[in-house]
């Protein structure tokens, strides 16, 4: 075999690891965000492993729908959620 055979070989055994592994550990929290910016409310559900994280994230995601550019974007997750609820899965 040549090596770049085998490089490729080693790169997708070690994808299909991760790959099997962050589906057997799934995610820890799920957890509905909602953020109010300039008037709109929007509400994210998101999943993940690490509370903190699952928030932020659900913050950034709604931001998307809220904000227009890239310096609202910034403003919207620096604003604290005006409601947060998480279960733990």
């Amino acid at each position: 075999m040549k090596k770049g055979s085998v490089l490729t070989l080693v790169f997708l055994g070690v994808i299909a690891y991760l790959s099997i592994s962050l589906i057997w550990t799934g995610s820890k929290y799920q957890c509905n965000v909602c953020i109010t910016y300039n008037g709109i409310e929007v509400c994210q559900d998101v999943e993940g492993m690490d509370k903190n994280d699952v928030i932020q994230n659900g913050v950034s995601t709604a931001c998307a729908g809220a904000a227009n550019g890239r310096t609202e974007s910034m403003e919207c997750g620096m604003t604290p959620p005006t409601k947060v609820t998480c279960k733990e899965l």
